[in-house]
């Protein structure tokens, strides 16, 4: 086995905290926040969230490409991580800031805030999945890794998720507003998490290339040249039958994911009428049973395969996530038990799906001749990234339609009933679709390995025979 250091196993852990505290924060509180704090109608804030996305889709597959072809002394990932360190800290401080301005100017602000927020956000987070990639191709360490990531994304969890009920609460009882509690939450979770991506940039050095000497015929940037060659690598990878299994589970798990995590305020508050500490402890629940789980799926993945371990707890998790909407649990302990069946497929969702993306770039290089390890996780971050516009532009249709009033503590009947809807049974019937899908992925333990070997035999010379993987790559190989 290619083990990896334990130093650049928890550098690169570490980054994660930045992954997830953005993007937990953005996806659990920006309706939230637009909507209860702003002051922005609700389908107005779920369009302003919902092409936030749409513009980390656009701006991830170019920073992959680009991170694909850049040189330097850094290696590939490193600049990306140390260039976007700190607009990471100034966007999330800015989006969660609440203006007091006319109507027109807070939707201006909050759309460009918004965009600005998720380019930050694109700006590292290919580079760094994809260094990942790079670090080990070894199957089962590429899980070791992602379990390290993951722990971490956990801690960034707590600070997007628990941190920000708490700490408005705490800074409310000081004497601080409710807008500038929500500013100094802002500032403090970018903060962090720019200083994650340069803990994480400076102390790995697997990568590092004291020797570079840079090519000075080499095209760089993004010419016209590259434009269209972007493009065309694009068109080939998205054709792979392995991609798009991958994207197909992202898309529903991400619209489940979406659903749950936006809708868990809204459902905590009105529905349940509960206190920002008993929310604040829900959160907290699913972070550290998160975190207890990690080691858990690592040591059964050992004894199976990852492809039936994703499967089946997403499955599971599905599944009683519908039985769990029509129990009627309006209570504290219903509330902390959805959240523990949540927990389940969201660890092995988020544990293993990188590590399964890791896989499907050594079959990409297979088929293409070359490894283009940035732009094909960059096609699974798009399918994250479109599936949460969806999730989120669909949520704020929801709620408009439910009649739900911003402007009241107590919603209506119906608003209550679809509230309830968007938290289990949405996400639940997703998550059924999720498995379907990741069960008939093509990559496998064994696949992998021949996908491995035949890699090694080409690169001594040997003519690798692709029709022998039509059970991969499909009938037209």
């Amino acid at each position: 086995m290619n083990r990896l250091p334990f130093h650049t196993k928890l550098s690169y852990g570490i980054g994660g905290v930045a992954d997830n505290a953005m993007y937990t924060m953005a996806g659990t509180f920006l309706l939230f926040f637009l909507t209860s704090v702003a002051g922005v109608r609700p389908a107005a804030a779920g369009t302003i969230v919902a092409i936030g996305s749409i513009w980390e889709v656009i701006c991830g597959p170019i920073t992959g490409f680009l991170s694909d072809n850049t040189e330097s002394r850094f290696g590939k990932r490193k600049p990306f991580l140390m260039a976007a360190a700190f607009p990471v800290a100034l966007a999330t401080s800015l989006l969660f800031t609440a203006i007091g301005a006319s109507y027109t100017v807070k939707l201006i602000y909050y759309f460009v805030m918004t965009l600005f927020f998720w380019q930050a956000f694109a700006l590292f987070f290919v580079p760094y999945m994809a260094w990942g990639s790079d670090l080990t191709e070894d199957y089962h360490e590429r899980t070791v890794l992602r379990t390290f990531a993951y722990v971490f994304n956990q801690v960034g969890m707590a600070m997007g998720m628990v941190l920000p009920t708490a700490l408005v609460d705490l800074l409310m009882t000081m004497g601080r507003s409710r807008e500038m509690s929500w500013t100094m939450t802002g500032i403090m979770v970018g903060v962090v998490s720019g200083a994650a991506l340069l803990i994480c940039a400076l102390t790995i050095h697997e990568t590092d290339r004291p020797d570079f000497v840079r090519d000075p015929e080499k095209k760089r940037g993004l010419g016209l040249g590259q434009i269209a060659e972007m493009f065309r690598d694009y068109a080939e990878i998205i054709k792979l039958r392995p991609i798009r299994f991958i994207i197909g589970a992202s898309l529903l798990y991400l619209v489940a994911n979406t659903f749950f995590s936006s809708d868990r305020i809204y459902y905590f508050t009105y529905n349940q009428g509960l206190s920002a500490g008993q929310i604040s402890l829900l959160m907290l629940i699913i972070t550290v049973v998160g975190i207890a789980l990690a080691p858990l799926v690592t040591a059964i993945c050992g004894q199976t395969d990852k492809k039936t371990v994703l499967a089946a707890g997403v499955g599971l998790t599905g599944i009683l996530l519908v039985g769990a909407r029509f129990l009627a649990w309006n209570t504290f302990l219903g509330s902390a038990v959805i959240c523990l069946i949540y927990t389940v497929g969201n660890t092995c969702y988020w544990q293993l799906m990188p590590s399964m993306i890791y896989d499907v770039c050594e079959a990409e290089e297979l088929y293409s001749g070359e490894k283009h390890s940035g732009q094909v996780i960059s096609l699974q971050a798009l399918s994250e990234s479109l599936a949460t516009a969806v999730g989120s532009q669909l949520l704020g249709i929801i709620l408009q339609m439910a009649q739900f009033n911003e402007s009241v503590t107590e919603q209506g009947p119906l608003a209550l009933t679809w509230i309830s809807n968007s938290f289990s049974l949405i996400p639940g019937i997703c998550m059924i679709g999720v498995a379907v899908v990741v069960w008939m992925h093509p990559i496998n333990k064994d696949s992998f390995a021949r996908i491995m070997d035949a890699l090694a035999r080409r690169s001594k010379g040997e003519t690798i025979d692709l029709s022998e993987f039509r059970d991969i790559y499909g009938r037209k190989v």
